[in-house]
């Protein structure tokens, strides 16, 4: 087996160095190609990325559309069987892709792997995210996709991110992944960790994440039944008034939602929005 691991980075001078080594430094048997797509980085994230050239097998620094768009030119460049996606700012755990890689030597059949995430906010950790349902992809994106490994062949049946799409690419792909048929397998232990620093409570922002991700689903749930296409409003017409209510509080702390969350989680064991995720 060969595993591809593909960065895309663009000005990420204070994070991309951890970013790096929590990639090589993984201990797997299968064959390791990394790959790191940069935008054309001028803050100094080339000097840290030129220190590991001698293990980095593809790096393209150019001007892009985007991290969709770098995505989309790792996993063109990519030979590997399986593909993973790390950005610049997060990290895998010390033996994520020997997990990985375990689990698909003893199950080729599956298409995709994906697993919790660990959340930091300025280094410190901060809470899991859990991955929702499934069959709950017809309405949000419930997984996270640093934590995310999928074949190449998905990747040659399905298409690539659609750079459409500034925000919700990554559920859009995962949807169309999951309508095709593919094998998922989720995994208990965290693959990867994710930074929530630079998460915005800017409401045109919010309010794009939220117009994209019900663009994602609709011709399917047009198409499916009426009452999927009502419980589908409703659930992003309660999504937007709960950014609206919301949005005075986001505007003096981001990430006090997924703070309270937290803290509600650890005292009653789970909420009802877990379902699709538990940020």
């Amino acid at each position: 087996m060969k595993i591809s691991i593909i960065t895309p980075v663009y000005n990420a001078v204070n994070t991309i160095e951890k970013t790096i080594l929590s990639v090589l430094n993984q201990k797997l048997e299968s064959e390791l190609e990394y790959i790191i797509i940069d935008g054309g980085s001028n803050d100094g994230t080339l000097d840290i990325i030129n220190r590991y050239s001698d293990r980095i097998n593809i790096l393209i620094s150019e001007k892009d559309n985007g991290v969709y768009d770098a995505m989309n030119k790792g996993v063109s460049l990519a030979t590997g069987d399986v593909i993973g996606i790390i950005n610049a700012d997060d990290w895998y755990s010390h033996s994520a892709l020997e997990i990985v890689e375990t689990v698909l030597n003893k199950n080729p059949n599956i298409s995709v792997v994906y697993s919790p995430i660990d959340n930091y906010i300025n280094g410190k950790f901060i809470n899991k995210f859990s991955p929702g349902g499934l069959d709950n992809l017809v309405f949000k994106f419930v997984l996270n996709h640093p934590s995310c490994f999928v074949k190449k062949s998905v990747y040659n049946k399905v298409g690539l991110f659609n750079i459409n799409y500034s925000i919700a690419a990554d559920y859009d792909f995962i949807f169309r992944v999951y309508s095709s048929g593919a094998t998922f397998h989720y995994i208990p232990e965290s693959l990867a960790s994710y930074s929530l620093n630079g998460m915005s409570a800017n409401l045109n922002n919010r309010l794009k994440l939220l117009a994209e991700s019900k663009k994602v689903a609709y011709p399917f749930v047009k198409n499916h039944s009426s009452s999927l296409a009502l419980k589908h409003s409703l659930f992003y017409i309660k999504w937007f008034l709960r950014e609206l209510i919301t949005l005075p509080i986001k505007l003096i702390d981001p990430y006090i939602v997924i703070k309270l969350k937290a803290i509600l989680r650890n005292r009653t064991g789970k909420l009802s929005t877990n379902q699709f995720g538990n940020w």
